[in-house]
């Protein structure tokens, strides 16, 4: 199984690489579900960029193996990645600090 997932990170390398690809970079995403498929509205600072459409396995499985990346990554790097939600508290608070 670990070879498998070697080669496969080996193949997502070779593809990064090559530019054979068009890359999407976003920062602000919106989601929708219908009682087929899961769609991803991909934006950059505020400006539509593409949309991903999954189906609810597809989707799910997206979800479970972007969650175990970004484990191993903070692991490796002993850090925590906040999310946006959390990224706003913190804002909040300090602005709430500041206006005292």
């Amino acid at each position: 199984m670990d070879s498998e997932k070697d080669n496969q990170k080996q193949t997502i390398v070779e593809i990064i690489k090559s530019d054979e690809l068009n890359s999407i970079y976003f920062n602000e995403f919106g989601i929708g579900v219908s009682k087929h498929d899961i769609f991803i509205l991909l934006s950059r600072n505020g400006k539509e960029e593409a949309i991903l459409n999954a189906s609810h396995i597809t989707a799910k499985s997206l979800v479970s193996s972007l969650g175990e990346a970004l484990k191993r990554f903070e692991a490796k790097t002993n850090q925590t990645i906040p999310d946006s939600d959390e990224i706003g508290k913190l804002m909040e608070d300090q602005d709430d600090d500041n206006a005292h």
